[in-house]
């Protein structure tokens, strides 16, 4: 009988494991952070300060 195959390891470690040389990697962040940068800026239902918004939601918690 054939052993089988670690699925869980077959499909999450090749994604964890970044791919390319540390400069490709930071490039490729740096990309990411820009095209999320300024994404929630005209929602108006949230506010406009990071910490606002973290404390609005901790105060939902007590």
């Amino acid at each position: 009988m054939s052993a089988k195959p670690n699925v869980q390891e077959s499909l999450i470690v090749p994604v964890m494991q970044p791919s390319g040389t540390l400069e490709e990697q930071r490039r490729r962040r740096a990309e990411a952070l820009r095209a999320a940068t300024g994404m929630w800026k005209s929602r108006t239902d949230i506010p406009n300060h990071g910490v606002e918004y973290q404390e609005e939601i901790r105060n939902e918690w007590r």
